[in-house]
């Protein structure tokens, strides 16, 4: 299904909830209800069909989080295009390749971003560039955005369909492409997936299984990036008719308060921002009863740290694990299994991602190819609904990941007897020394119980006589003194064995991360690998 089908459904339906529903844009104090965000989207679907978009066309939009680019994103789905998200966190030059990457034909971008739009318009052309301020679009106000007029709907290009129950389906055509979603940009060579109208459906339906809110409207925070797993999740609320609330600047106390005051039901953050969170003097200060799902991915959490989580924000801490090749929701770790983890103590459960979502079969594979029995590790594969179809231009890069009907992920991990999978490590992180492999995940896991410590990654870098050397790179609290490297060593060694603790420990200022978070290994690797012809 288009993407625009979730809007027009709960507003022609007028479902109670959407009537007072809202799209909440905290940064900018704007708002559109649902009805006024269908008329946005038709008059933005006109503007760029009057401007030669059409169907199938690509897309991009380089917006930070706000209202104004859910506007965009619904009229880009209404003229039947493909949606490529571009997140503002990604140097100009990351997204300006994956504009090229994409051949895309047109391009929504905010205004604060006009010193690089020289490079832009010498790509695209003047004319298949439209502007995001801070109160129009394409030169458009969100007032004339904003007006109920009867007439839209009936002069418009792009009606609105008739839909007569709430199952209906909203889509025939699934095999429709709907958006081109960015990946591998930890890890190698940027690629695009494609997500056609089925994988929407199969997220929204498989999210609305296991993370349904029933007994208040459903109100879904976002303030990581919305091109990723946050505003991917909040299309389950639009389905159902809930509040979307946007904010662009990561700010604790900002999302704090904000779950107090609209009553938050849903918030999407990776571990590293819900660290930042429980670092915040305040956090034991406000109402968090309106929580039903605090959803944390993209990245390992720290147990001692989901733990904290859980003490602060009560027992509605829920993991998922997935990617753009099989977006988001492959697992599902519940609320209630992380409190039954916790209540045994089970630290292997609890640091695990869940088991197989409903339609989706994950096996743990030899490197044949062949599915493993549990406590053995091996690579992750997915079969099922949530898959992209295929790289975007890229035949021999989709082959590489398809085996026996499997997909790969790049993903190490093990399953244990009751069908919990816990991730090792990214296939291409493994270290090899003196002919061990080494997994840092484990490593990484032991070191983040250190109090001073903040974050930390576990690489392998050059070594004469064991080809690789185990290393920590570390970062710091605010204002911690650094532990003895002895003392980390030690604490490996004692618990992990001589092979897999860390021969030396360096501390850095900050890690690099990507915009959603995730350390960048491949960064760090290359300040010690950049003078050696080989790279293991």
């Amino acid at each position: 299904m288009r993407l625009v089908d979730f809007l027009d459904q709960s507003s022609a339906l007028s479902c109670p909830e959407a009537l007072e529903a809202k799209f909440f844009d905290l940064e900018n104090n704007i708002n559109f209800s649902y009805p006024e965000m269908v008329n946005a989207s038709i008059h933005l679907a006109n503007i760029l069909d009057q401007k030669g978009v059409k169907a199938q066309d690509i897309v991009a939009t380089y917006t930070p989080n706000s209202v104004a680019a859910y506007c965009c994103i619904f009229a880009i789905s209404r003229l039947g295009a493909v949606w490529l998200p571009l997140n503002t966190k990604n140097t100009f030059d990351a997204n300006l390749k994956l504009i090229r990457l994409s051949n895309a034909d047109f391009l929504f971008i905010d205004k604060r971003f006009d010193k690089k739009i020289t490079v832009l318009l010498n790509e695209l052309g003047s004319e298949n560039i439209a502007y995001l301020e801070t109160n129009k679009i394409a030169d458009i106000t969100f007032s004339s955005l904003k007006k109920k007029a009867e007439s839209t709907f009936q002069t418009t290009t792009y009606p609105l369909k008739e839909y007569n129950s709430v199952n209906e389906s909203l889509d025939s055509n699934l095999k429709e492409l709907v958006s081109l979603f960015p990946t591998g940009g930890t890890t190698g060579d940027q690629k695009l997936a494609e997500w056609r109208a089925d994988t929407w459906e199969a997220i929204v339906d498989i999210q609305k299984k296991q993370m349904t809110v029933t007994d208040i409207r459903p109100c879904y925070l976002i303030s990581a990036a919305m091109t990723h797993a946050a505003g991917i999740g909040s299309f389950s609320t639009v389905k159902e008719g809930g509040s979307i609330l946007v904010m662009d600047d990561f700010s604790p106390e900002k999302i704090l308060s904000a779950i107090q005051k609209y009553n938050v039901t849903t918030l999407f953050l990776p571990p590293t921002a819900i660290y930042m969170l429980l670092d915040f003097e305040d956090i034991r200060s406000y109402d968090y009863g309106s929580l039903r799902y605090f959803w944390y991915a993209a990245a390992p959490m720290s147990i001692d740290k989901l733990k904290e989580a859980i003490s602060v924000f009560g027992p509605v801490m829920v993991q998922t694990y997935g990617q753009a090749e099989a977006p988001m929701i492959c697992t599902f770790f519940s609320a209630e299994d992380h409190m039954k983890a916790l209540n045994k103590n089970d630290l292997s459960i609890l640091g695990s991602c869940g088991k197989a979502s409903p339609d989706i079969e994950i096996a743990v594979l030899s490197e044949s190819g062949d599915p493993l029995p549990p406590g053995s590790k091996g690579e992750v594969a997915i079969k099922g609904r949530l898959l992209m179809n295929k790289y975007f231009n890229n035949v021999e890069a989709t082959k590489s990941i398809r085996i026996n009907g499997w997909q790969l992920t790049g993903d190490m991990g093990i399953f244990d007897e009751e069908g919990y999978l816990s991730l090792v490590d990214r296939k291409g992180d493994m270290i090899i020394t003196g002919g061990f492999n080494v997994y840092p995940g484990e490593i990484e896991q032991l070191i983040w119980g250190i109090p001073a410590i903040k974050d930390c990654a576990v690489i392998g870098i050059p070594h004469e006589k064991w080809g690789e050397q185990v290393t920590a790179i570390i970062e710091l609290k605010d204002n911690n003194k650094a532990p003895e490297e002895s003392e980390v060593i030690n604490l490996c060694k004692k618990q992990l064995g001589s092979v897999k603790a860390p021969k030396k420990v360096i501390i850095i200022d900050e890690l690099p991360r990507s915009p959603v978070g995730k350390v960048l290994k491949k960064d760090l690797r290359a300040v010690f690998w950049k003078n050696e012809k080989r790279k293991i």
